[in-house]
């Protein structure tokens, strides 16, 4: 991909995110954007996302002292978990300032902001030197990327030898195709995702280790009927805040995926990889 494109898809990405919707989607979400694992259909969204920020921590071997790279960090809440459990140091990155904005004062207000730095950073070119962390990370956002192997291929420069990547992703089915498939990635304003098996076959073509590999796609369907439930309670207080144009457009995306989910065209697949 050009430098163009990418610049057009982050153009596009903020225009989308970086406004008052970045507020809404914090609020539905609760806080953590991210999906869940679940053991159980009557836990709670923030259980089941919490598991899965477990398990992949778990995965990444974390030690006290170490330095982490976060790609596309939200609002923080997985730089934040990080820090205050493992005491790691975590250098946040996101293109959108509305996010960093409410992530750096959510980190002041924890009194974690001698671990966790956000800057803005495009994941497709981060500003970090050679071998600079011992774990990169990043959680369901690389369908808004427009080159996926320049991504991974930043990560690997800036993990030190033995280091590891840790990531998860949305998937959409190889199944989904043509106008379905335009009208599903334009929606969502990610016209690049992918399956899992592009994942699979990208990965082996880099000079990687797998040390785990998790289709987690059953989980998506409770995770998107969890964030709906989340907006139809707070639908009439954003009207009001945002807009009826925004909270319908938010309700039009996460119903997309939902219905997606249940006919078994969007995934969630998590990797650790050793650099």
């Amino acid at each position: 991909m050009s430098e163009r494109e990418i610049q057009q898809a982050a153009t596009q990405y903020r225009e989308t995110y970086d406004t008052t919707l970045s507020e809404l989607l914090s609020r539905v979400w609760g806080g953590n954007l991210h999906l869940g694992l679940f053991e159980d259909p009557a836990e709670s969204l923030l259980t089941a996302q919490m598991r899965a920020k477990h398990h992949m921590a778990r995965a990444a071997n974390l030690q006290t002292g170490q330095e982490v790279i976060e790609a596309a960090c939200g609002v923080g809440s997985t730089a934040r978990y990080l820090a205050s459990n493992y005491g790691v140091t975590v250098r946040a990155t996101n293109i959108a300032e509305t996010q960093l904005a409410e992530a750096r004062e959510l980190t002041r207000e924890a009194n974690l902001s001698h671990l966790v730095d956000f800057r803005f950073a495009d994941y497709h070119a981060l500003p970090f030197s050679d071998s600079s962390c011992d774990v990169w990370w990043c959680q369901e956002a690389l369908l808004y990327s427009v080159d996926k192997r320049r991504v991974l291929e930043e990560a690997i420069r800036v993990v030190r030898p033995s280091g590891r990547l840790i990531m998860s992703d949305l998937l959409l089915s190889d199944s989904v195709t043509g106008v379905e498939r335009d009208i599903f990635t334009s929606t969502l304003k990610a016209p690049n995702m992918w399956s899992l098996r592009r994942w699979d076959d990208l990965i082996l073509d880099l000079p990687l280790k797998i040390l785990e590999r998790r289709d987690w796609s059953a989980h998506t369907v409770l995770t998107f009927q969890k964030v709906l439930e989340n907006l139809e309670q707070v639908r009439e207080e954003f009207v009001g805040r945002v807009g009826a144009e925004i909270v319908k457009g938010t309700f039009d995306r996460l119903s997309i995926q939902h219905e997606a989910a249940k006919a078994g065209k969007l995934g969630w697949c998590f990797y650790a990889l050793l650099r």
